[in-house]
C-alpha cells in the first residue's frame, strides 16, 4: 500500500495476550479447567520460528491472563508429531487409567509422513493421561485409539461428555466434513455419524479443529438451548488473492448424542469472527458455569512470514460464548471475560458535543500500551464514520449508516517487504451489517492486536486483527466523513 507504515517486530510482549516462551506457536489445544487452574496447551515448535515438528506446549492460569509456563506436555515420537486435540477431566475413572480416582485425559492426532514426501502422510487418534494435574503426561500404551481410516486428513479430536446419552462423544475433522464417534470409557470408540458433506462453506482447504457444545439461548422464556458446532476452514492455496485465508465457521442446531442436525441448512456460512486473525478456536472443558474460548490470533496466509523477535504467535483474549436470538435467527455471540478488566484504570476522555459534524474529532489520547475501550454512538442515516483506534490509521473501523441498518468494514495497513505478507495482510474488507441505529463498540488494544465486538440492536460482529507496529500510543479519533453522529458515551481504561 502506498504510504503504508512498515511492520516491525514486536519487542515488547502483549500485556494480556498469551505468547510462547520462544519459537513458533499455532492452535490452542486441550483447553480444560481443573482444580482451580485453566490449562492451555498449544501447537508448539520450540526450536524454530516457523511451523515444524509439533509438540504440545503447556501453561496454566488462575485468572485467564497471568499464565505460568510449564514443561512441554507432549513431544513427537516414532508415531509422529502431536497435532491438535482436546482434554477432559475423567472425574469418575471410567477410563481405568487412574485406579478409581480422577485425572486429565488428552486426545491428539499423531501425524506421520509416509516416506520422504511431506505431502504423503497418515493421521490417527491417540490418548495421553496425567495423574498430577497436567504436570507430567503418559502416552497410552494402547494407542491408537482410532486407527488411520485410509484417507489423509483425519484430525483434531474434540471430546465432550454428552449427558443425555451418558456417553462420550468425539468430533473429528475428516477432509471437508465432520465425523462423530462415541465411547463409554474414553478408550473404545465407534463411528456414529457424519456431517457437513453438503452444508457450510467448502473451499480447497481442509476442515479443522472442530468444537461442539450446548448453550442456552439468552433471554428465552422457555429455557431453550441449541448445540453449536464450530469448524475451522484451512488455507485455500488455490484461492484468489483476496480470499479470507483460514477462517472459522459455525453451525447452530440439535445434537442427539450421535447426529448433528443443522437449523440453517441453506446458510452457506456463519462466521464466528469477521476479522483476519481468529482461527483454530477451542473452548474449555469442565468450566462449571460458562463457555470460555480462545483462538489463535493469526492467519495461515501469512503466519510464517510476519515480523518476529524470538517468538512468533499469540492467542486471542479469552471470551465467553453465548447464544442470542437475532432478527436473522439464533446466533453465536461473544463477550470479553470480566477477569481481563482487573488492574485497569480509567483514562481521561476528551469532552464532546452532540451531534458531531463532518470533520476529525479527537476522542482520547491514551497514555498506555494496553487500552480497553467502549463507545456507543448513533449515526444519522447516510453518514460515513471512521473510528481509528490506538494504532492510528493502521487499524480503522468504518461505519456506513442506512435508515435502520449499518454496514461495517475495517481497514488495516502495513508492509514488510515479504510478498506473502504484503499481498494478504493489508486491505479493506466488509465485515457485515448490524441492525438498528445505535451501535455499541467494545475493544481491547494490546501489543500486536486489536479485538473488537460491535453490537447492533440484536446482531453482533467480532473483528480480530493482528498488528505489527512499534508500540506507539496513538490517539483514538472519530472521523465523520459525511453526515453526523450522536456520540452517546465513551469510556477508556488502561493497564
Amino acid at each position: 500500500m502506498t504510504g503504508a507504515p512498515p511492520l516491525e517486530a514486536l519487542t515488547q510482549r502483549p500485556l494480556r495476550h498469551f505468547t510462547p516462551p520462544q519459537g513458533w506457536m499455532n492452535d490452542p489445544n486441550g483447553l480444560v479447567y481443573h482444580d482451580g487452574e485453566y490449562h492451555l496447551f498449544y501447537q508448539y515448535h520450540p526450536d524454530n520460528l516457523v511451523w515444524g515438528p509439533m509438540h504440545w506446549g503447556h501453561a496454566v492460569s488462575r485468572d485467564l491472563y497471568h499464565w505460568q509456563h510449564l514443561p512441554i506436555a507432549l513431544t513427537p515420537d516414532e508415531d509422529g508429531m502431536c497435532f491438535s486435540g482436546s482434554a477432559v477431566v475423567d472425574g469418575h475413572g471410567v477410563s481405568g487409567l487412574f485406579d478409581g480416582g480422577e485425572g486429565l485425559v488428552a486426545f491428539y492426532t499423531a501425524h506421520r509422513f509416509i516416506g520422504d514426501d511431506e505431502a504423503h502422510y497418515e493421521q490417527e487418534q491417540h490418548l495421553a493421561w496425567s495423574r498430577d494435574n497436567g504436570r507430567s503426561w503418559h502416552k497410552y500404551v494402547g494407542n491408537p485409539i482410532i486407527a488411520a481410516p485410509g484417507f489423509r486428513d483425519f484430525r483434531d479430536p474434540k471430546v465432550i461428555y454428552h449427558e443425555q446419552s451418558g456417553r462420550w462423544v468425539m468430533a473429528l475433522a475428516c477432509g471437508q466434513h465432520i465425523r462423530f464417534y462415541t465411547a463409554d470409557n474414553l478408550l473404545d470408540w465407534q463411528l456414529a455419524s457424519e456431517f457437513g458433506h453438503d452444508q457450510g462453506c467448502h473451499t480447497n482447504g481442509p476442515w479443522e479443529c472442530p468444537d461442539l457444545f450446548e448453550l442456552p439461548v439468552e433471554g428465552s422464556s422457555h429455557g431453550a438451548s441449541r448445540w453449536v458446532l464450530v469448524v475451522g476452514v484451512g488455507i485455500d492455496h488455490d484461492g484468489p488473492q483476496d480470499s479470507m485465508g483460514s477462517f472459522t465457521q459455525y453451525f447452530i442446531g440439535h445434537f442427539d448424542g450421535e447426529r448433528f442436525h443443522n437449523d440453517n441448512p441453506d446458510e452457506p456460512l456463519l462466521l464466528m469472527d469477521q476479522g483476519r486473525d481468529f482461527y483454530a478456536v477451542q473452548s474449555f472443558s469442565d468450566v462449571p458455569d460458562r463457555r470460555l474460548a480462545i483462538a489463535w490470533l493469526n492467519n495461515w496466509q501469512y503466519a510464517g512470514h510476519t515480523p518476529e523477535a524470538g517468538w512468533r504467535g499469540a492467542m486471542t483474549l479469552p471470551r465467553e460464548l453465548y447464544l442470542a436470538a437475532t432478527d436473522h435467527g439464533i446466533r453465536l455471540h461473544q463477550r470479553f471475560v470480566p477477569e481481563l478488566a482487573r488492574s485497569v484504570s480509567p483514562l481521561e476522555v476528551a469532552p464532546f458535543d452532540a451531534p458531531l459534524k463532518e470533520g476529525h474529532h479527537l476522542l482520547a489520547t491514551p497514555g498506555a500500551d494496553l487500552v480497553r475501550g467502549a463507545l456507543t454512538l448513533e449515526p444519522a442515516a447516510g453518514s460515513r464514520l471512521v473510528l481509528s483506534l490506538q494504532q492510528g490509521t493502521q487499524q480503522q473501523l468504518i461505519l456506513c449508516a442506512g435508515d435502520d441498518t449499518t454496514e461495517v468494514a475495517y481497514r488495516r495497513e502495513g508492509h514488510s517487504g515479504v510478498t506473502r505478507v504484503d499481498q494478504h495482510f493489508p486491505g479493506e474488507r466488509r465485515a457485515g451489517e448490524l441492525d438498528g441505529r445505535q451501535i455499541r463498540i467494545q475493544w481491547w488494544v494490546d501489543h500486536g492486536s486489536v479485538e473488537m465486538l460491535i453490537h447492533g440492536r440484536t446482531r453482533q460482529l467480532s473483528i480480530t486483527l493482528a498488528g505489527f507496529l512499534l508500540p506507539h500510543r496513538y490517539p483514538v479519533t472519530l472521523s465523520v466523513q459525511s453526515g453526523s453522529v450522536h456520540l452517546i458515551d465513551i469510556s477508556l481504561d488502561a493497564g
